[in-house]
């Protein structure tokens, strides 16, 4: 077996010693077996408690996995042993955590459907214009579906700086267009004029409401998506339903339409933001407070294959997977280093351009 000098650093000084070393065994158990040796001398390596073994060969550190040959090392030059301060533990990826888009959208569908609430409780007496139980019910689940909807579109516009106002109209219209659609469906199935099947007619009603004003509040709100769309009607016909029960609960039942509109705002709020934002490949996000979301100044947008969001110029692209960001011509920079060219990202960034920043968070979709 050759043998090597190797130079040890200790605390009075640099040490020169000769061992030998296998060229075809792993260099731990025989740099293992030096340090013992070295300890029996009374020669210990400088170091503090924190630091680790770095073994070198003309500067180069060395895996002592891998026995010499594999490393390319030879006798012709010593090989160093010194302590080193142990590399930093990569920190922990951040804990996943809802979109706040998520939460404000549940928010602005809580209260539009409040707002419902209130205004159903000005129409007890039916009247002419709704001569049945069925009317009424149609008519509320019209006006909950529609409420709901336009807090819901007009929100999730303000925070991608879109048109709130078309936001507003569209939602109105397709919530209530889904949510009475479901309700007639209900009704017309071919066992619903049956006294015992009242309530299961009541519940599925309700499911249904909820399942097509979702499925056609979020064919509004993103880019459709066989997927994300199929995820919200699911979700939309689960609040529904659930909602449903809870309104065909007996005893205070002022009580149990509250909160059956409740939930079932909240849910469409959930069944139309969610798919879109927790299946995006990235987040992009205006940098603001990171405490409850503020519903008026939130600004987010999901980044799915095929898609980007513009900020000040700079954009932030999916392709084939991949999040990619095209700087701004006046001066893009990420986690403060400048940026010219376009880059792919491949980990949670903060991203300058001029005075705005955004936190550019990649998804599991990526």
């Amino acid at each position: 077996m050759p043998s090597y000098t190797v130079d040890v650093a200790t605390e009075p000084g640099a040490e020169r010693h000769q061992f030998t070393l296998d060229d075809d065994r792993p260099l731990r158990p025989q740099v293992t077996q030096i340090l013992e040796e070295l300890r029996q001398r009374g020669v210990i390596l400088r170091g503090t408690h924190d630091d680790e073994l770095g073994v070198f060969w003309q500067g180069r550190a060395l895996d002592v996995e891998r026995s010499p040959s594999e490393l390319g090392i030879s006798p012709a030059h010593a090989v160093e042993l010194r302590m080193r301060a142990r590399p930093a533990a990569a920190a922990p990826p951040p804990p996943p955590s809802l979109p706040r888009g998520i939460l404000a959208s549940v928010g602005l569908g809580h209260a539009g459907a409040v707002v419902a609430w209130i205004l159903t409780g000005f129409w007890s007496d039916t009247g002419a214009l709704v001569p049945s139980y069925v009317r009424l019910d149609q008519l509320t689940m019209l006006l909950l579906g529609a409420l709901a909807g336009a807090s819901i579109l007009a929100g999730a516009a303000l925070r991608t700086r879109g048109s709130v106002v078309l936001g507003f109209c569209a939602g109105f219209v397709l919530g209530g267009a889904g949510a009475v659609a479901g309700s007639s469906i209900a009704v017309a199935l071919p066992w619903a004029g049956s006294v015992r099947a009242f309530i299961v007619v009541r519940i599925a009603g309700w499911a249904l409401a909820g399942g097509l004003a979702a499925l056609l509040l979020a064919a509004f709100a993103a880019k459709p998506d066989a997927r994300r769309l199929v995820e919200s009607a699911g979700l939309g016909l689960l609040a529904g339903a659930a909602a449903g029960v809870v309104f065909s609960l007996p005893g205070p039942s002022e009580l149990w339409q509250a909160i059956a509109f409740a939930i079932l705002g909240a849910g469409l709020g959930v069944a139309v933001a969610g798919p879109a934002l927790w299946r995006a490949a990235a987040i992009v996000e205006l940098s603001t407070d990171r405490g409850v979301p503020n519903v008026a100044t939130l600004r987010e947008w999901a980044v799915h294959e095929g898609t980007a969001a513009s900020i000040g110029g700079a954009r932030v692209a999916c392709h084939e997977g991949r999040v990619a960001l095209y700087p701004a011509p006046g001066g893009t920079a990420v986690a403060g280093r400048p940026v010219t060219e376009p880059v792919y990202l491949t980990e949670n960034a903060t991203v300058t351009v001029g005075a705005e920043r955004m936190d550019v968070r990649l998804g599991a979709a990526r």
